[in-house]
């Protein structure tokens, strides 16, 4: 089994997924996932203009897929997260982009939030709504992976519950390492991922230092609090591929590293994984 390594655009910074497919391939990879929207949180701005979205122009897509096929990039995954699942309105943007994704880069899985119902009744809602965007990913060819957020994916039994309450064979997880001990205080991510491993259908690489709510998310095996060599393990165990997305968000009130601490980020995450196995056939 050969695993599927791949790095999240946004790890790029401002100069968004352009630069992150040049990076990607330099750093000795062959997949990106697919930021398709801006981004303005944790101190990282990565403006409209830097992504490729349903609304850019058709020659600047087309531009960049040919930048991807010249890299000798692929496309793992889209994210096409962002919009509030409460609304039709957030369904509806969801929905446009799953077709986008898979219209455009024809990947077979996409990545969002799973919403952040603040009560029953909004829950409700999500779950509902969560189906539909189940139906559309199926009758795509797609699945929709759901990313670990604060609120019904924040750890294993609030994801154990949703995945219960939608019950869709196209919504699965996105387990998001560094983001379990940043939601839970004292957490194992390694324990986490363990009762959810069946679900998993792709895997954000994230680091930290296993503090609660502690912005420190720097390039994987800096950070000390997750261990990856165990995460590999574990999903080897159920036969999972990947995607395994490098994803580094950052290092909270740090100024801009810039495009070359950047990638240098990167390309030490990368050695690291290739230190412990993922780049060796199972």
């Amino acid at each position: 089994m050969r695993r599927i390594v791949s790095c999240y655009s946004n790890s790029y910074g401002p100069p968004g997924v352009r630069a992150a497919v040049d990076g990607i391939a330099s750093a000795g990879l062959a997949h990106v996932e697919l930021a398709l929207r801006g981004h303005d949180f944790g101190g990282l701005v990565i403006p409209e203009s830097a992504v490729v979205t349903d609304a850019t122009d058709p020659s600047a897509v087309a531009a960049f897929l040919g930048r991807m096929r010249g890299r000798g990039v692929a496309v793992s995954g889209c994210n096409v997260g962002g919009a509030d699942l409460r609304t039709i309105a957030g369904v509806e943007l969801t929905e446009r982009r799953l077709r986008f994704a898979r219209e455009t880069f024809g990947v077979d899985l996409a990545v969002s939030g799973a919403g952040q119902p603040a009560d029953r009744a909004e829950r409700e809602v999500v779950v509902r709504h969560l189906k539909r965007l189940g139906d559309l990913a199926g009758e795509l060819g797609v699945t929709l992976a759901l990313e670990t957020h604060a609120g019904p994916t924040q750890n294993a039994d609030a994801m154990l519950a949703l995945m219960a309450e939608v019950d869709h064979p196209r919504v699965r997880l996105n387990f998001d390492t560094g983001n379990i001990a940043y939601y839970n205080r004292g957490a194992d991510p390694s324990a986490e991922l363990d009762r959810v491993k069946h679900l998993v259908r792709s895997v954000h690489l994230k680091d930290n230092r296993g503090g609660f709510e502690d912005w420190y998310f720097p390039a994987l095996g800096d950070g000390g609090g997750v261990d990856f060599g165990r995460v590999r393990e574990i999903l080897d165990g159920v036969g999972f591929a990947g995607p395994y997305t490098i994803e580094i968000e950052g290092i909270g009130g740090e100024p801009e590293p810039g495009p070359e601490a950047r990638h240098e980020r990167v390309a030490r995450s990368v050695r690291h994984l290739r230190a412990l196995g993922y780049f060796e056939d199972n």
